[in-house]
């Protein structure tokens, strides 16, 4: 009796896809082109296995990012998976998995610190305890001219490193750390000791969980407890009779990763695994992924997997899937079924290439269907024209990746510092737009809220409770940015914020271009508030744009603020609709295992989508492989990127 076989919804498998989804073997490693259909392939192997009549709590799929989870999701119901079924399936990102594991170990969930301004303070002790310890052997290793807050940005994207790689396991259990020892795990000294101490508090305050979690700390924490011997794969916390184990996009794994699949593996022997990925869709090695672990990691560790090829891109036609080779600098073939336009579109300017997408955005949607239309950024601050031209024109839109540029709150700390010296509050007319100001008030002056009635409360309940109510009405709101936001403002913020204030005050136009990017000084001003330098330059980025912006209206500074506020206004009744935007500005990370049938990358000039790196090819590579049916690149013609020349686009 043959088996049954599942029959997918409005597509025809290749030979490659076949083969993949019908073949039976413990251990599968899929090594695919970008376009090649991967998701779909995993999604037709799941469902093949459903087919075979393995109960759907058995399956279990794993990815790096939220997006690909969401990705998966949608092509098991494309190809005809019952949606129940589908949403019911287990599909999670690694680090939701893990943090579900380690409460069912734990018993609880530790509290999450998501963004790098929460997590600052407990570097900074950690920082001060490494170079306070009684027992340290080498303390003139740990004392240089910087200030512990000084190190914080780069501590954070090492931790990053060592988290995901498991640098310090890889130490012998009775080896005391050396400096000797640091060098030779490609660190130094006092990086190594500050990362004992950060998780020695971050571990510290409670017997049987660690006080909080970063983002990532979930795979970390499950992986240690694995090498450590403190979770086994016998324990039953991972023995959860899987039938199937699939990893979606495994060139993103990382060594911390990578321990859990193998524990997992070895937990559920009876359960077949298949993982696909591309090679040169790396763009996380910043937290350790690397290809190897779909090569010889793979072997040496956990066994010796059947490889398969998906090679034809299903996604794009055969033009596109040539300069796609020739940038990832491999043999690329399209399958013939698609057809994709390439468009190169001279854009002297940054004003000519927004007004060339908005009016592209808006012919798109006079088109009928439910057809999809991606702005691929390489930098939140090129969205800034961008949104302002669709805002212009009444094209509703939406963002994935960052939020739109009206929202952020450096654009409401200039917009509320021009309607704070004017008393202009145009834009500010619902309770819920004054808290957002007041928010951004707070952030960048550095005030604390100071209140008697509050200090039951920790600062961030504190300041949600003060913002409520003072964003009431209009005058509460003006007393708080008096009373607090610039009272309680750290000295150096207050001095910038007050100068700013008064340069807006004489409304004059002139002086406002002359000087008020001096004045501010965005970037100073951001280094205060953001940990990492790259927060704190896409911070002013942002804000030279949207003066430029001002500046490019041509009328005064004050017509320019009110037709911003008009555009919000705007704005927030595109954000209101339930509708799904067919119009969406990207970044390329968060599109990542995504398609679109018009994707537009702007910016292709030298010196605006980033250097020759290799993590900046494979972002192209990865943002070129998105598009079915159109491809558009805009560019300066006097000074084109050089992978346009790479990629073969232009001679």
């Amino acid at each position: 009796m043959s088996e049954p076989v599942f029959q997918p919804l409005h597509i025809t498998p290749s030979d490659e896809q076949r083969a993949i989804q019908l073949r039976r073997t413990r251990l599968m490693l899929v090594e695919a082109n970008a376009g090649a259909a991967k998701t779909t392939t995993l999604a037709l192997r799941i469902a093949q296995a459903l087919a075979r009549g393995a109960p759907p709590e058995s399956l279990l799929a794993l990815t790096a990012t939220a997006p690909a989870v969401t990705a998966l999701r949608e092509r098991l119901t494309a190809i005809g998976v019952d949606r129940s079924v589908a949403e019911g399936l287990r599909v999670l990102t690694f680090e939701t998995f893990c943090l579900d594991v380690l409460a069912a170990a734990e018993g609880e969930a530790s509290r999450a610190l998501v963004t790098p301004e929460q997590v600052r303070p407990f570097v900074i002790r950690a920082v001060e305890r490494a170079q306070s310890l009684p027992e340290e052997r080498y303390p003139d290793e740990l004392h240089g001219d910087a200030r512990p807050a000084d190190l914080v940005e780069g501590l954070l994207q090492a931790f990053e490193v060592l988290r995901g790689r498991l640098v310090l396991q890889q130490l012998d259990p009775d080896e005391r750390l050396t400096p000797a020892a640091a060098e030779s795990l490609g660190f130094d000294y006092l990086t190594l000791r500050s990362w004992q101490c950060f998780e020695a508090i971050r571990r510290g305050g409670h017997p049987d969980r660690p006080d909080f979690r970063t983002p990532g700390d979930g795979v970390h924490d499950l992986a240690r407890l694995l090498l450590a011997g403190e979770i086994r794969p016998e324990d039953g916390f991972l023995q959860q009779g899987l039938s199937l184990v699939g990893v979606d996009e495994m060139h993103d794994m990382n060594r911390a990763a990578f321990t859990v699949l193998r524990a997992l593996l070895a937990a559920n022997p009876r359960a077949a695994f298949v993982g696909v990925g591309d090679r040169d869709q790396v763009i996380h090695a910043q937290s350790g992924a690397e290809a190897g672990f779909m090569g010889e990691h793979f072997r040496r560790e956990i066994g010796e997997p059947e490889v398969l090829p998906l090679t034809a891109s299903h996604r794009f036609g055969p033009a596109l899937a040539r300069h796609a080779g020739a940038l990832a600098r491999k043999p690329y073939a399209a399958s013939g079924e698609a057809r994709t336009v390439v468009h190169l579109e001279p854009c002297p300017s940054p004003r000519l290439a927004a007004e060339y997408i908005a009016r592209q955005a808006q012919a798109h949607l006079a088109q009928r269907g439910p057809a999809t239309f991606r702005v691929l950024l390489r930098h939140p601050a090129h969205s800034v024209r961008i949104e302002h031209e669709l805002l212009r024109l009444g094209v509703a839109y939406g963002t994935a990746g960052f939020t739109p540029f009206l929202a952020r709150p450096e654009t409401l700390l200039v917009r509320g510092l021009h309607a704070h010296a004017l008393g202009n509050y145009a834009g500010f007319d619902t309770p819920e737009r004054r808290a957002a100001l007041l928010d951004a008030w707070l952030l960048f002056s550095g005030a604390g809220i100071d209140s008697v009635e509050l200090r039951h409360l920790d600062r961030q309940q504190a300041q949600r409770v003060a913002v409520a109510e003072a964003a009431q009405d209009l005058d509460a709101t003006r007393r708080f940015i008096d009373a607090h936001a610039l009272r309680s403002a750290v000295p150096a913020a207050r001095r910038t914020l007050e100068a700013a204030l008064a340069l807006l005050g004489t409304g004059d136009d002139d002086a406002f271009e002359a000087s008020f990017l001096k004045v501010l000084a965005p970037l100073s001003l951001a280094r205060r508030v953001f940990v990492r330098e790259a927060d704190a330059t896409r911070v002013a980025d942002n804000i030279a744009q949207l003066v430029q912006l001002v500046l490019a209206e041509g009328g005064s500074i004050a017509a320019a603020m009110q037709l911003l506020a008009t555009l919000s206004l705007r704005g927030g009744e595109v954000g209101r609709s339930r509708a799904r935007p067919r119009v969406v500005l990207s970044s390329i990370e968060a599109a990542k295992g995504l398609e679109f049938d018009h994707v537009i990358l702007p910016h292709l000039t030298a010196g605006e989508f980033g250097g020759g790196s290799l993590e900046n090819r494979n972002l192209l590579y990865v943002a070129l492989t998105r598009a079915r049916q159109r491809l558009t690149l805009t560019f300066d013609p006097e000074r084109p990127s050089r992978f346009l020349r790479d990629a073969g686009f232009l001679e």
